[in-house]
């Protein structure tokens, strides 16, 4: 069975921004915080919030102290966000799609103009927009409606911004031509039609389509509809245990699609639901990420690069690489458990694994403790102490802000241990290595940053108010910076610029991140893997060169 993914899929821009304002005032500390009506048509991010103390403000006469409230991107009546007002501090959230087609709406009637909207009447958009015109606009849901509208003569035709693009057309043209004097705006967002149309190419390349998304989200049941028309089979469903495996296993080719109310973490549930059962590879891969594997080598092949690069080859130096791994797994593992309520937040897929395999995990933690002392005594008694203070200032910044420089300030530390004297060449060697351990960083929270759950505070990401566009900034500079760092090597080992490679897989790597592939974070996660064996790996040709 082989799954295809739809390119655009899950959060629109406005429900994203919406979410980001949350995310904000959670790290700001903005207590008590609200939203005025459900945030988002997905019940698992609603519980998510929940358990992050977001409640949820149903009816204006709901008794809540004051505090801070959001408005969803569907967006409100100017009358109820007023009333709002007056007790607690509002942070719009309004898509501001929907602000345009309010503000069309408004500028309409001052024109003397009527207003026909054509989307679903119980819909938070329309209502927000029925609101703006003071309840003076006419709704149209379908051709029956078009029995109750008046003899129109001046007005426009406006659209809820996720109405299907073929039925706005429909009903548009049947309405003009009853009443031939007004104009057509089209007011759907282009995301919307985007989406739509790449279920009807999905449909064309697969057996069956998964739509994931809340059963009440209308653009959710729309993209079920139209792949529907398309004659496929389909499986609307809220999360990965409504799949029926056994059913869908007999498909060749799966569609996979989420509503633009659906966080990407719960299409990487459902991607992970079906390749755990059809791929070994796949598997693999997840574990080797999950049970730290990954993070560990990434550093120790960083650490073994350096001493093929400055240092001559040494046999014991097999026994500091060996007492460093089990340290990491050590250090890593320990953090995963640690870590397993906020993986729940933005990381669901790594949560349920450390859940399932917690009695593996807790194993591993001593095994590799063991090793770490047999094979740091062998080589010096005081790599053990090194260790240890390393792991007791891994818990200190473990929660703090500061934590993103713990693996380049666990490496700077290694390094002026055992060789503290530098030439020009170790230098610069040194100062590649720490760029790359910072790029890895940057990385990994570009790759859970679009996973639209709710981000600890200890990323590097909150300091720059959770905006993608600056984490991708950084990592351009930092490539820009890092290939710019392998010049100087023409005066000390001309065979050396070769190391500029590392940073047009950096560069890739930053592509492939900022593309934004669906489903995909655990081949992501692993591609990270590419840096520091290229980097292993030209330490070891280069050192013979």
């Amino acid at each position: 069975m082989k799954i295809r993914i739809a390119k655009k899929a899950g959060f629109c821009m406005g429900v994203r921004r919406a979410v980001n304002l949350v995310l904000s005032a959670l790290n700001q500390g903005k207590y008590p915080i609200y939203t005025y009506g459900p945030l988002i048509h997905n019940p698992q991010t609603l519980e998510l919030l929940n358990k992050l103390g977001v409640k949820i403000i149903r009816d204006l006469k709901d008794d809540f102290p004051s505090g801070v409230c959001i408005i969803r991107a569907h967006g409100i009546p100017p009358q109820e966000k007023e009333e709002l007002s007056k007790k607690h501090e509002i942070l719009d959230g309004t898509c501001p799609r929907v602000l345009k087609v309010q503000a069309l709406a408004k500028k309409a009637i001052s024109e003397g103009k009527e207003v026909v909207i054509i989307g679903d009447k119980e819909h938070a958009e329309i209502k927000g927009i029925l609101g703006v015109l003071q309840n003076k606009g006419y709704v149209v849901s379908s051709f029956e409606d078009l029995k109750n509208l008046p003899g129109l003569k001046n007005y426009v035709i406006l659209s809820q911004t996720t109405q299907d693009e073929k039925l706005f057309k429909t009903l548009s043209q049947a309405i003009l031509e009853k009443y031939p004097q007004g104009e057509i705006i089209n007011t759907i967002c282009k995301a919307t039609e985007v989406r739509q149309n790449e279920v009807r190419n999905l449909s064309k390349i697969s057996s069956s389509i998964i739509v994931i998304g809340g059963k009440f989200s209308a653009n959710t049941n729309r993209l079920a509809e139209i792949a529907k028309k398309e004659g496929k089979k389909v499986y609307l469903i809220e999360k990965p245990e409504e799949i029926p495996l056994e059913e869908i296993k007999k498909n060749g080719i799966v569609g996979i699609t989420a509503g633009a109310s659906t966080p990407n973490w719960l299409i990487n549930e459902v991607v992970d639901f079906l390749k755990s059962h059809t791929s070994k590879f796949y598997l693999f891969l997840k574990s080797f990420s999950f049970l730290s594997f990954l993070h560990s080598f990434n550093l120790v092949l960083l650490f073994w690069g350096f001493l093929n690069f400055t240092h001559p080859f040494n046999p014991k130096n097999f026994l500091l690489l060996c007492s460093l791994f089990s340290f990491l797994m050590l250090k890593y593992n320990l953090e995963n458990l640690q870590n397993l309520t906020s993986f729940e937040f933005y990381y669901s897929i790594k949560a349920i694994f450390i859940k399932k395999h917690e009695k593996l995990i807790k194993f591993i933690l001593p095994l590799f403790s063991l090793f770490c002392i047999i094979s740091s005594i062998l080589y010096n008694p005081k790599v053990l102490a090194l260790f240890i203070v390393l792991l007791i200032l891994n818990q200190f910044l473990f929660r703090s802000i500061l934590y993103f420089i713990i693996e380049p300030l666990i490496f700077t530390i290694l390094i002026l241990f055992f060789y503290p004297l530098f030439n020009l060449l170790s230098f610069l060697i040194f100062l590649q290595t720490l760029f790359i351990l910072i790029f890895l960083r940057l990385y990994f929270e570009s790759i859970y940053s679009q996973t639209d759950g709710f981000l600890p505070s200890n990323f590097l990401f909150s300091l720059f108010g959770y905006k993608e566009e600056r984490l991708y900034k950084l990592m351009l500079f930092l490539i820009f910076l890092g290939a710019l760092l392998t010049l100087p090597f023409i005066y000390v080992k001309k065979t050396y610029i070769i190391l500029l490679l590392l940073w047009i897989f950096a560069y890739k790597l930053y592509i492939f991140s900022k593309n934004r592939p669906l489903g995909q974070i655990i081949y992501l996660e692993n591609l990270s893997f590419l840096l520091p064996f290229t980097f292993n790996l030209l330490s070891i040709l280069l050192s013979y060169v």
